[in-house]
């Protein structure tokens, strides 16, 4: 009994191309990742300029009636993050910009009081 097994040229090809990155020396499988996640940032900051998901549709539009663009000036924070040759990590290097970029993505709502900002002035000073 024999069995027959067909490959494409588009997986024979992704196959060969992971036997030679795992040959790589460590600091070359790092600098590979290293240029591989910056161009991702890089791709990531023009589909937020052009207000579009990754495949190319644009993103749904603000519940309310502001035409202002969404996540304005958060994509300049995004960066490489760490990398250890084996898993490059994209994301921002301040936690604060990260709860942000959070809220805005998943659309959470902030209520804003009186009382509230008195309370934060008062923290302020102390």
């Amino acid at each position: 009994m024999m069995i027959k097994i067909n490959v494409d040229r588009q997986s024979e090809r992704g196959v060969i191309d992971s036997l030679k990155a795992m040959a790589l020396t460590k600091k070359r499988r790092k600098r590979l990742l290293d240029q591989a996640a910056k161009g991702s940032v890089q791709t990531s900051r023009q589909n937020q300029r052009a207000q579009r998901t990754p495949e190319g549709s644009r993103w749904k539009k603000r519940a309310g009636t502001s035409r202002k663009k969404m996540q304005v000036r958060l994509a300049k924070l995004l960066t490489v993050t760490s990398n250890d040759g084996n898993v490059a990590t994209i994301g921002w290097r301040k936690r604060e910009t990260a709860r942000i970029a959070s809220k805005q993505h998943h659309g959470y709502r902030q209520r804003h009081t009186r009382a509230a900002a008195i309370k934060a002035l008062r923290h302020e000073k102390e």
